[in-house]
């Protein structure tokens, strides 16, 4: 038998409550994604990500407006005008691939 161990040691257990909810999912018309990076040629991006997500969300949710950035700079934050644009949706996604 192969047994996994975590050198972290155990998990610790949760106490606290997950996040409050907006209300329900059938209220989203409006999502936006913030790449962290540009999309590269090979391997994985989180721009391309972004469109399996728009596809689901648009399926699942009947999501029908998205708005993708992707900051030029990986290290740096978004600039107040990029941030700005992603003002009136109703959540944010935000990521990179690795």
């Amino acid at each position: 038998m192969i047994e996994l161990v975590d050198p972290r040691g155990p998990a610790p257990e949760r106490s606290g409550s997950l996040a409050r909810r907006r209300g329900s999912p059938d209220a989203l018309r409006r999502i936006g994604f913030l790449s962290n990076e540009p999309e590269h040629m090979t391997g994985p991006h989180f721009p391309g990500y972004t469109r399996v997500l728009e596809a689901a969300l648009r399926e699942r949710l009947g999501i029908d407006e998205f708005h993708l950035e992707v900051k030029p700079v990986l290290s740096r934050p978004a600039e107040a005008a990029m941030i700005e644009r992603f003002s009136g949706f109703d959540g944010v996604i935000n990521g990179l691939a690795k």
